[in-house]
């Protein structure tokens, strides 16, 4: 069976529609007409059947309750593709391989984490199109430094298109952590692990990275996670991202089943996370508040500052525009 390749979409995509209809292992044919891979068994799909017509009284007869096939086979009320499959309900999932496991298998919390970063991502990307919206609709781009620093790509640079291929590529580490090698075949002729994941997202990160940093002043101090709604999602994401990392380490270190290069991809997109929502905060001329330390004096009974009050660092709130 394929295994999902990185930034291959149109393979993935129907990678996935197979696992839903449950034709994962049957043989495939090219349509001449559209030129795609259709499976050669067409499934019976009861739902066609959802509604009968009944020619002596013009009424419809639904079918009964739990008469859907699911997935590609459709639900009872309706004929197209829905979510569900009831396969799961026992408290397992299948792979891409076609392999089942529990649900709560080291390689479904790392899936799962991915997906959730994957979606948090989503929420950044919809409040950055939302802000932008309202920034040029209250006209705040008279600011000509804004304009000349970011062209005419808007506020944020190419932050928001860099977050959609960002969540493309993580739809490739989840893709390949669905589809861990067959024992026998995990390593290659050379004796070599089978490498997925391609090397250059990593770098492309790092250039990204580099990037807003030559706009962003200095880093003195740990920072707190703060600043608009945008920037504090992105810190969100970091940490989540951090989680998804240390749920992908068994499967690099123990199973082998994951390329360190897709291991190695999700550690430096923490980074760029944590960037983006530095530099989030600069285009929006949002200040950056520093991290204080807790006076020397330490706190009494009451949860009060021990000491004078000349212990305790005053807040630092950084602007990072000049």
């Amino acid at each position: 069976n394929a295994r999902a390749i990185s930034g291959d979409r149109e393979g993935t995509s129907r990678m996935v529609k197979r696992i839903l209809d449950g034709t994962y292992y049957e043989r495939e044919e090219h349509t001449k007409d559209q030129g795609i891979q259709r499976p050669s068994k067409i499934l019976d799909c009861d739902a066609n059947k959802s509604a009968q017509y009944n020619e002596t009284n013009n009424t419809t007869k639904p079918v009964p309750k739990g008469q859907g096939k699911g997935g590609s086979g459709g639900g009872t009320l309706t004929t197209k593709n829905v979510p569900y499959t009831r396969k799961g309900d026992a408290g397992t999932s299948q792979l891409f391989t076609g392999e089942r496991r529990n649900k709560d298998d080291v390689l479904f919390e790392a899936l799962g984490t991915v997906d959730e970063l994957c979606s948090i991502a989503g929420v950044v990307y919809a409040e950055l199109m939302a802000s932008k919206e309202k920034i040029q609709s209250e006209n705040y781009l008279k600011d000509t430094t804004i304009g000349s620093r970011n062209g005419n790509n808007g506020i944020y640079g190419d932050l928001p298109e860099q977050l959609l291929e960002v969540m493309s590529r993580l739809f490739d580490v989840g893709s390949h952590i669905a589809t861990p090698p067959n024992p026998q075949k995990k390593q290659s002729t050379n004796g070599n692990r089978v490498n997925d994941f391609s090397s250059h997202h990593t770098s492309l990160l790092e250039e990204w990275i580099d990037t807003m940093t030559e706009e962003l002043p200095e880093l003195t101090s740990f920072i707190l996670p703060t600043g608009s709604p945008a920037s504090a999602q992105l810190h969100v994401a970091r940490t989540v991202c951090r989680r998804a990392e240390r749920r992908m380490v068994p499967l690099v270190q123990e199973e082998e089943t994951v390329d360190p290069a897709a291991l190695s991809y999700v550690n430096r997109l923490s980074d760029y996370f944590f960037t983006a929502a530095r530099y989030v905060n600069y285009c929006e001329d949002t200040e950056e508040v520093q991290y204080r330390r807790e006076g020397k004096g330490g706190l009494n009974d009451k949860g009060e500052t021990k000491g004078t009050k000349s212990l305790q660092r005053e807040r630092v709130v950084v602007k990072l525009k000049k």
